[in-house]
């Protein structure tokens, strides 16, 4: 058993990842618009096996690299997200309706029980907002290091604090493979998802959909091989909204807020590249309105690396 344990907390990877509208680089420098979801980082280390504390509701799944079916991972992540509102160009007073500024910083442990054909992922994220989430430290940090790019700071109205939770499971079912163990492949991955906090409290489906040179399996072991995997994905994702804090204002003391819509499109598309045990993707994000008073939606994009370890 403790030859099993510690196999189980036997490190697997670690990634990294930057979203930011700044990183729309089909967009002039000073044409990205910076406002709404404007940041986020994080970085995770995923572990073999089920979490410590979750064993007793997987016993019949296996450390991921010991078996096919089924088999668990187990994953820690740190991260900051950042959203502000629009400001009158050139000035920073702020546009009537628009959203309040707010940073949210949180730590989550989400476990994954794989199949071939099947994903299932849970999660809990707890965090804060308001000024100790240092929303604001981060962005002057980074407009300092190019003023000439970057509108003036205004972080006058932002969500005040609060603690924060979300509980979230998400499902991925692997179908229509077309081409496995050949040069070329593709699939088509439907999902779908459901969120509950004071934090965010949603239903979600989707589809995404695969394809590229040496497409590996999306979530079990990886083989390691000298020649790169290049993969492209397009996704589309319906959000069906009951609560977003950084819209609808803190829960339990009044805020600034907008009025949220009840049902959000996303897209995404991207693609990656894999060689060896290195992983790097790039993906754009197109989210559309997600209050009344703002009349379009925001684009933004995604940098990731991760590092696989040998087992």
């Amino acid at each position: 058993m403790a030859a099993g344990n510690a196999s189980a907390q036997q490190l697997q990877s670690v990634s990294v990842r930057a979203d930011n509208d700044a990183f729309n680089f089909w967009q002039a420098p000073y044409r990205r618009p910076d406002e709404e979801y404007t940041s986020g980082v994080r970085g995770s280390l995923v572990f073999f096996g089920a979490a410590p504390w979750e064993r007793w509701l997987h016993r019949a799944a296996a450390s991921c690299g010991e078996s096919d079916t089924p088999c668990a991972t187990h994953t820690y992540s740190i991260g900051q997200d950042i959203y502000t509102g629009k400001l009158v160009p050139g000035d920073t007073v702020r546009l009537p309706g628009t959203r309040p500024n707010a940073g949210w910083l949180y730590v989550q442990e989400s476990s994954r029980i794989a199949k071939p054909d099947r994903l299932d992922e849970t999660s809990i994220t707890i965090g804060i907002t308001g000024p100790g989430a240092l929303g604001k430290a981060m962005q002057n940090a980074f407009h300092s290091i190019a003023p000439a790019f970057n509108r003036p700071d205004n972080w006058t109205v932002q969500l005040p604090f609060e603690p924060g939770i979300i509980l979230a499971y998400d499902r991925t079912q692997r179908m229509f493979v077309a081409g496995a163990g050949e040069q070329f492949s593709g699939d088509v991955e439907p999902h779908a998802g459901v969120s509950l906090g004071n934090i965010l409290t949603e239903a979600r489906t989707g589809v995404r959909v695969r394809g590229g040179f040496r497409l590996q399996h999306p979530w079990q072991a990886v083989t390691e091989s000298s020649t790169p995997e290049i993969s492209f994905f397009a996704d589309a994702t319906i959000h069906g909204v009951a609560r977003n804090e950084f819209l609808a204002g803190t829960l339990f003391h009044p805020s600034a807020h907008v009025q949220e819509r009840p049902f959000v499109p996303e897209y995404q598309m991207g693609f990656s590249v894999r060689w060896k045990r290195l992983t790097a993707s790039y993906s754009l994000d197109q989210t559309q309105s997600e209050y009344v008073t703002r009349p379009n939606g925001h684009a933004w994009s995604r940098l990731g690396v991760d590092w696989r370890f040998e087992r």
